[in-house]
């Protein structure tokens, strides 16, 4: 009986654990701004994503600045020009940044969420004004003239989103410290029950890299899954590619660090399994 009972709180404790890990990583890296920011920014060094998201910002920013016809054609490479330069301007960091908040805020935040041309929310919305704002700086400084920053400049990723990602997300968020106690106390419990708890406690080392294995494997399949999803943005589909990678990389990590956890409980089983039998 206490074999059975040790067994299953061992499994019960791996399957919280499986969803204890994505769900405080959620909350670390997505649902938090200051987390989301900070995987996020590195997106701004990545050559494919700047050289399309300026051809977009050239369009908003020739738009914005409102010339006759005649004059705006002239003034047009001029804003091209501004555009491809764009991650070369002093405040560009600064204009990255404000564009991640921002989006992450109509995302996340609670601020006002903006429907798709397709009449749902949105999976993302990348707001990228303050990106417009600094190419129609620029141009104001070279010609003179003040050139007011557009209020919002969307970009909607991933279509329209029926599932309501956003709030899965943030709910998985809130929850993963409840599932690690849970985890945590299921484990304990299985060592308390178990007959020879060196054993117990190997499998639930083994069981973590099992775990933690499946999901490395799963999240390297991201990238994959998210270029399979189209949308009617250039902007829109570099981003997601860029931000699925740089997503899929950081969660990974998280699961080495499982793995590691894993490898010395093994370890530590095996080794207590030895000495317990070299004693006897």
């Amino acid at each position: 009986m206490r074999t059975a009972g040790s067994a299953f709180f061992v499994l019960f404790a791996l399957m919280l654990g499986v969803v204890a890990l994505p769900s405080a990583w959620l909350a670390s890296n997505v649902v938090a701004e200051d987390g989301f920011v900070q995987l996020t920014a590195p997106l701004a060094d990545d050559a494919k994503f700047t050289g399309t998201l300026a051809g977009a910002l050239a369009e908003e920013a020739t738009a914005s600045v409102e010339l006759p016809p005649g004059v705006a054609n002239a003034v047009e490479p001029v804003v091209r020009d501004v555009a491809q330069g764009i991650a070369q301007l002093p405040d560009f960091d600064r204009a990255w940044q404000d564009t991640l908040r921002r989006s992450h805020g109509l995302t996340f935040g609670g601020q006002e969420q903006l429907d798709s041309d397709s009449g749902g929310p949105a999976v993302f919305t990348l707001d990228v004004a303050p990106l417009v704002g600094l190419v129609t700086a620029e141009l104001g400084g070279q010609f003179g003239v003040d050139v007011p920053e557009p209020e919002r400049t969307l970009v909607n990723i991933g279509g329209t989103d029926p599932f309501d990602l956003g709030e899965r997300a943030e709910t998985a968020a809130d929850l993963w410290p409840a599932l690690a106690i849970a985890a945590g106390v299921g484990a304990v419990l299985a060592l308390v029950l178990a007959r020879r708890r060196s054993t117990t406690l190997a499998l639930l080392g083994l069981g973590i890299l099992l775990t933690g294995g499946v999901l490395w494997i799963t999240s390297g399949l991201v990238p994959g899954l998210a270029n399979q999803v189209g949308d009617e943005s250039a902007v829109a589909d570099v981003f997601k590619a860029a931000l699925a990678e740089r997503a899929a990389s950081s969660f990974q990590e998280w699961c080495l660090a499982a793995l590691a956890a894993g490898i010395l409980l093994l370890v530590a089983g095996v080794v207590g399994r030895l000495l317990s039998g070299s004693r006897r």
